[in-house]
């Protein structure tokens, strides 16, 4: 899939009417910046929009923003395929902390942001965090990840003789447990990727079964993304945020599969250890213990046997909600 269309003037002034309605005032340009408005109350805005995550703040408008850091809104709109969200916090942390932030060549700064369920924060600058308040819907054609010939081969699969009778914790690769976990992401909707497109699986290759050949990255920082494409299935929404990442500890350490997945906790995504029952009470121990404990909520473990169910009731879904809606074509 695409990544989104540059963040446009056209973008700016929809971010913008939506804040006169919000804040129930005109907002006119303060100069020097095209960035920079103020309302009727003397109040400023400093409104960067893009598509990534990367915001550029110049030398000039640095200077205003010292000048009038303790009456002026940081305003960041986000652009995806479907929609620009509108995320708004104060600028002070912005101008007090700069020192942390990337220079330019041009003698501006750089700052990088990241959304998640809870708002916006800065990386560089994790005080720095950000309220959404509002969201602009765009016209586009998103298409269903549905893919019924896909599922249709896996029920032909384990009609074969002996396949569907397998115990889940039994007879079992690596690879099948991944590719299991990529069906079910593609079945529900979300888009999928693994580092593995090689291995071989009962289901066939896992880079065939991947919707993604290449991992999205436009809401990863770049500082991560050498730690994200290690997790052995990802799974993205339809704009490329990460949204869920699985370990399949089949005979490795749990504590390694915890080590990589704590490595990208900023990311604030649901992480997922996926292994044999007999390894719950290790998973327990182990996310007590520091660094795991002050992030232990977002770690889950889920058994072979909780993932074989799961997969059988979203392929039954599936295949029912495909025939329904007449898909199979």
């Amino acid at each position: 899939m695409d990544s989104a269309p540059k963040f446009t003037q056209t973008d700016r002034e929809m971010v913008i009417q939506e804040l006169e309605k919000i804040q129930k005032s005109p907002l006119t340009p303060a100069k020097p910046s095209r960035k920079l408005f103020v309302d009727k109350n003397g109040k400023y805005y400093c409104i960067f929009g893009a598509a990534t995550g990367w915001h550029g703040v110049s030398p000039e408008l640095l200077n205003e923003l010292k000048i009038r850091a303790d009456k002026t809104l940081l305003v960041i709109a986000k652009k995806y395929r479907t929609r620009i969200d509108i995320c708004v916090g104060t600028v002070n942390k912005l101008v007090e902390q700069r020192q942390k932030l990337k220079k330019t060549k041009q003698g501006g700064l750089q700052f990088h942001t990241i959304l998640t369920e809870d708002g916006m924060y800065c990386l560089e600058i994790p005080e720095l965090q950000l309220k959404k308040i509002g969201e602009i819907f765009l016209s586009a054609d998103v298409s269903p990840s549905l893919d019924l010939s896909e599922i249709k081969k896996i029920v032909n699969l384990e009609l074969l003789s002996g396949f569907t009778n397998l115990d889940p914790e039994s007879g079992v690769t690596h690879q099948d447990i991944q590719a299991k976990i990529i069906l079910i992401g593609k079945w529900l909707g979300y888009r999928t990727f693994t580092p593995d497109p090689s291995k071989e699986s009962h289901y066939g290759k896992l880079g065939d079964l991947t919707s993604e050949k290449k991992m999205p990255t436009e809401y990863i920082a770049e500082r991560l993304l050498d730690k994200v494409k290690q997790i052995d299935v990802i799974w993205f929404d339809d704009e490329g945020y990460p949204t869920h990442c699985f370990e399949v500890e089949h005979s490795t350490d749990i504590t390694k599969g915890l080590l990589r997945m704590y490595q990208i906790r900023k990311l604030r995504i649901r992480m997922f250890i996926v292994s044999k029952e007999t390894s719950k009470t290790k998973f327990e121990m182990e996310v007590n213990k520091d660094p795991f404990l002050h992030v232990k909520e977002q770690f889950v473990f889920r058994s072979y046997r909780e993932l074989q169910e799961f997969f059988d009731s979203v392929k039954k879904f599936a295949i029912v909600r495909g025939t329904f809606l007449h898909e199979e074509s």
